[in-house]
């Protein structure tokens, strides 16, 4: 029971967080901090400075794990360096302003607009940017004097450091370890989802979508993983082939899924498919034995050779032996590391252009111009309600805009934000009183408040709020100011800071939540009629090299985009609003596994012999299916921007199937693509009636 338990629990912390990043993440950046406070508190007090130069030290130690995340560990290294120079210009402007009032105030709203000016560098311009908006604002709150710039500057460089040992020596990247990782969580989210699909007794279709959605985005990791490593570097396999067989593995699973959900759940499996879901599981498991992989293999194989083809579970049995194989051949990758010169396929990594020109002014500028509005109208507001506290309500009106670029995500994120500090304060108060000025225990609840902050700020962003707030009683404990009308003054600051913001959004380069939502549906749907157009190539002309696993990461990337962009209307006012939006993306991401058959059949046929190619009526017959399932995605496109257009009471049948029936010598990649367009088809038809 207990062995069953942890397996259970492992699974899911593999699912929950895979290839554990985000606990990475937070691990560094907490151990960041504690290393800075460990040394630099200390420090302070042998030298005779106050908290505040240790404080502000261990701020930038920590905001140099948590903002740099350039792609290579090279570029991470130069960027951390790098931080030292804004941090140190911030703080000592900060200080020297400081001392002309109002001045303070016009400073730091220029170091805001620069912060956000200067995303449209990266990566880096992103980390550099806010590490100069957080070292003024921390000066701002220290109270620093210009006397105390030239010990500052050592603390920062003492904070930049340790940031740097963490990253390099106590932490280093391990793209190996990370990928093994991933690798493991692919395999958990592919039995979390089979068991979904393979359940007989409980039918859930809500669940199963979840799983499907949450195996999806656990395979586009790996892809990002590729982004960031080369793979031939570490392992016998390329980028390119690595690529490819995570995606078979990700769309034989998809298949299986929907062949198991397609069984009927009063009857019971015939003994092949039995046999072959038994192989299967020895396949995911996470350290199997290469005698284990190849009984697993042979089981697979046997029980398809028993299978009946013509049935549904004979089907079923078909696809689980392809899925055995797939999982199979990534255990020999994750586990067989290179023993060759690990240059031998340098340069084989493909890069994903990406990016359209743009017109006008740059978003940056128009973000920054909005952050220099928002935040000088919340300086204004923050003095009217406290003289003392004012950042609090810039420091709002600024983070609202980081990270969201419509309405409807500001107004969200506004939103998350009181309602964490909100509960944030109310939480802090009570652990005040419980720890008093135990400062031991105060430094403790601190830590442990920045773990979960950075663990769970992907999860809900109301939950950083929360935790930093809580962080924030910890630290006016230990400065000694801590005070309930602190707090409540936190509160009143955070709700001016965000009304603020939602009204600069508002009126100041205003880009409508519904707007851009249309036109994520448009690059969505244009990226799948170009994977339509570039699979039945593929099919028509089998043995040609193919690109079509970079074109349905990108379809990927579209929907994810999409997704993102459909969350506030998700939220919206009226329900027919909140439903419709649900609905749609819904239809999407079903559509999204429509592209994913369509790229199989394609690199299916990449694979085959030339001589294949299939007769001229077949070909007709698949070109004629995929101009009329474009004709609907158009149909759907001009629906969505608002036009009116006509459901059809019945879908456009077209030849294809029938060629396909009656013809001896099509192939299976035919067969797969057929199918894929007819469901497309009918998808894209559910999208247009209820548009």
């Amino acid at each position: 029971m207990a062995v069953r338990f942890l397996h259970e629990t492992s699974r899911f912390l593999a699912v929950s967080d895979p290839g554990r990043l985000r606990l990475r993440s937070a691990t560094a950046t907490t151990l960041t901090l504690v290393l800075a406070i460990a040394f630099l508190l200390p420090a302070s007090n042998l030298i005779g400075q106050p908290i505040t130069v240790a404080l502000l030290g261990s701020v930038v130690a920590m905001q140099s794990a948590a903002a740099v995340k350039d792609k290579d560990q090279r570029s991470r290294v130069i960027t951390t360096l790098l931080l030292f120079f804004p941090a140190a210009a911030a703080v000592s402007l900060s200080a020297v302003l400081s001392q002309f009032g109002a001045v303070a105030d016009v400073g730091f709203i220029a170091v805001l607009f620069t912060a956000v000016w200067v995303r449209r560098y990266g990566p880096r311009g992103t980390a550099l940017g806010m590490v100069a908006f957080i070292c003024y604002f921390f000066a701002l709150f220290l109270r620093a004097q210009p006397s105390q710039i030239p010990i500052f500057l050592v603390s920062i460089a003492c904070g930049v450091a340790i940031s740097l040992l963490v990253r390099t020596v106590i932490l280093p990247e391990r793209p190996a370890v990370e990928l093994r990782r991933l690798v493991r969580a692919l395999r958990a989210a592919s039995i979390d989802v089979l068991e979904v699909a393979s359940n007989r007794s409980e039918r859930d279709l809500a669940t199963l979508r979840k799983k499907l959605d949450r195996f999806g985005r656990t395979a586009l990791l790996i892809d990002d993983w590729l982004d960031r490593n080369d793979a031939a570097q570490l392992f016998s396999v390329s980028s390119k082939d690595l690529a490819l067989r995570i995606f078979d593995a990700q769309i034989v699973t998809e298949q299986l899924v929907s062949a198991l959900w397609a069984l009927d759940p009063k009857e019971s499996w015939p003994e092949p498919l039995g046999e072959a879901t038994a192989a299967l599981g020895s396949s995911l498991q996470n350290n199997p034995s290469e005698d284990q992989l190849r009984a697993a293999r042979r089981l697979a194989v046997a029980a398809a050779d028993k299978a009946d083809p013509s049935t549904q579970a004979g089907i079923a049995t078909t696809i689980t032996m392809r899925a055995v194989q797939a999982h199979s051949a990534i255990h020999h990758i994750a586990s067989n590391a290179l023993r060759k010169d690990p240059q031998s396929h340098a340069g084989e990594k493909d890069e994903v252009a990406g990016g359209d020109e743009s017109t006008g002014l740059n978003p940056s500028t128009k973000a920054a111009i909005q952050v220099a509005v928002a935040t000088s109208a919340a300086t204004i507001l923050g003095e009217l309600i406290s003289p003392d506290r004012w950042y609090w309500a810039v420091l709002t009106a600024f983070l609202v805009f980081t990270g969201a670029s419509t309405r409807g995500e500001i107004l969200s994120r506004a939103s998350h934000r009181v309602v964490g500090t909100i509960a944030g304060v109310l939480a802090g108060v009570v652990l005040s009183a419980l720890v008093g000025p135990d400062r031991p225990l105060q430094l403790v609840l601190l830590v442990v408040c920045v773990f979960c902050a950075f663990y769970l700020v992907t999860v809900a962003y109301s939950l950083l709020a929360f935790f930093i707030t809580v962080m924030l009683a910890m630290l006016y404990g230990l400065l000694g100011t801590f005070s309930l009308e602190v707090l409540e003054l936190r509160i009143y600051e955070t709700v001016a800071g965000g009304l603020v913001g939602i009204a600069s959004a508002y009126f100041i380069f205003s880009t409508g939540t519904r707007s851009t939502f249309v036109k994520k549906v448009d690059d969505y749907l244009d990226q799948m009629a170009t994977i339509i157009d570039t699979s039945i190539d593929s099919v028509v002309e089998p043995g040609n090299a193919t690109n079509l696993v970079a074109d349905m990461r990108r379809l990927d990337n579209a929907l994810k985009e999409l997704t993102t962009a459909g969350k506030p209307l998700e939220l919206g006012p009226t329900t027919r609003t909140r439903q419709g939006a649900k609905r749609l993306l819904r239809i999407m991401a079903v559509s999204n596994r429509c592209g994913h058959a369509l790229v199989r059949a394609g690199v299916g046929a990449s694979r085959a012999e030339p001589e294949s190619r299939p007769c001229e009526a077949t070909i007709l017959a698949v070109r004629e299916a995929a101009e009329v399932t474009k004709s609907t995605i158009s149909d759907v496109k001009r629906a969505i921007s608002g036009e009116h257009v006509e459901p059809p009471e019945k879908l456009t049948e077209t030849s294809a199937h029938d060629v396909m029936l009656e013809s001896k010598t099509t192939s299976g990649s035919v067969r797969s693509l057929v199918r894929a367009l007819g469901t497309l088809n009918r998808t894209m038809g559910e999208a247009l009636s209820r548009a």
